[in-house]
């Protein structure tokens, strides 16, 4: 059998857009209406397969960067490979000519730029022409709607075709992810490569000179101590019986930062898209003290357990799948590999994402407090569409 390998890496860092974008290009909220409700639904699935997977570490993953690399391999698949992944992107029935309209739309409604956030997606295909025929069409559509580059290689000079990939990766991420392939066996066929990138400034930074070490409540009842920042800020804020969650805005109005912890000994277990949801429409700007850990996380997981529980099987057999209008090899192509790579840091200065800005009337009583001192999740989100790009569950701020 022949492999089709996807690799996924999700880094944040400074960068310029690949999409150019001009006035006729301006994207209406309703233009992507569909895809971002596809959004929001595939992240919270795919995110709580992965956070039950791991008990006991942080995740982090891309929602966005996931589902843009599945979109792309959509065009490639047919019958009960494509139906599945169609439900698993919750996008069945839909018409890929669509599917693929609005993901060059999103795209380009996420990334156009205003000097912040810094935002970019970058899509590329490896493959060896030796082990595969490529398809024409499929590679129109994925040069035309994802702006996706295609590489040829020959996979049998490994470690040249090694260094080829990693470079790449390592030029398109500024060096964030040096690698991501450690080895090409001999039947791997191509590997179909998503980035996404973001960075951007609170839009009022935190005093370093406030920050300070306290106790940070594991799980288990242990403490670590960690590195908190703080400020007094006129936030969006939501308090309710289960839980409390601060929206930390980006510059520009853009893009927001979701900080949420379970009230009182509640649980983060009874989070999930409906209560997140619902949260988000309680938001009100006050005056709140906030505190929370600086966070360096990073997360690498191969998906493939996930997408099964999720409902995905044929693309992942050997004698089920069927690429064929992606292309064709010597024997079957399947999906043989998914990996994301994620990584986030948040400090004094910013995160990824964007911006609001926002005038606040307060009375001069002490403000509430909110500290993020025991296990949270976060999620960077697109405010226009509600689209998450970034989720994670921080069970232990000190680690990288």
């Amino acid at each position: 059998m022949k492999n089709l390998l996807f690799i996924i890496i999700c880094v944040f860092l400074s960068s310029c857009n690949i999409f150019d974008t001009s006035p006729e290009d301006e994207v209406k909220p309703e233009d992507i209406e569909d895809l971002a409700e596809m959004n929001r639904s595939f992240a919270w699935d795919i995110f709580k397969e992965e956070i039950d997977a791991e008990q006991t570490k942080n995740v982090l993953i891309s929602p966005l960067s996931i589902q843009t690399a599945l979109s792309m391999a959509l065009n490639g698949a047919n019958g009960m490979t494509l139906e599945e992944m169609q439900e698993v992107l919750h996008c069945n029935p839909c018409d890929l000519s669509a599917l693929n309209i609005q993901q060059q739309k999103l795209i380009l409604s996420l990334t156009k730029q205003s000097g912040h956030p810094e935002i970019r997606m970058a899509n590329a295909y490896f493959y060896d022409p030796n082990r595969m025929a490529l398809k024409t069409p499929f590679q129109q559509v994925l040069n035309e709607y994802y702006d996706c580059s295609f590489k040829k290689d020959d996979f049998n000079n490994e470690q040249k075709a090694l260094d080829n990939i990693n470079s790449w990766v390592s030029n398109s991420t500024k060096g964030k992810i040096d690698k991501i392939l450690d080895e090409i066996g001999p039947l791997d066929v191509a590997f179909l490569i998503n980035a996404l990138y973001f960075k951007s400034d609170w839009a009022e930074g935190f005093a370093p000179e406030i920050s300070h070490l306290a106790p940070f409540t594991l799980s288990n009842g242990s403490t670590v101590s960690v590195m908190y920042v703080s400020g007094d800020r006129n936030v969006p804020y939501a308090v309710t019986s289960d839980f409390e969650m601060v929206d930390i805005p980006f510059r520009d109005s853009t893009y927001s930062l979701s900080l949420i912890r379970a009230a009182g000994n509640g649980s983060l277990n009874l989070l999930n898209r409906e209560t997140y949801e619902s949260l988000l429409g309680k938001l009100s700007y006050n005056r709140l003290f906030l505190t929370f850990p600086r966070l360096k996380l990073s997360y690498e997981n191969d998906l493939i357990a996930s997408l099964k529980l999720l409902g995905m099987q044929a693309a992942f057999d050997g004698g089920k799948a069927d690429f064929k209008a992606m292309g064709t090899s010597s024997n079957n192509i399947y999906i043989s590999q998914i990996k994301h790579k994620a990584v986030l840091e948040v400090d004094e200065k910013g995160a990824e994402g964007a911006a609001v800005t926002s005038i606040g009337f307060s009375n001069t009583a002490m403000p509430q407090s909110m500290m993020f001192n025991k296990p949270f999740v976060l999620v960077l989100r697109h405010i226009e569409s509600n689209a998450i790009l970034f989720m994670g569950y921080v069970r232990n701020p000190k680690e990288d």
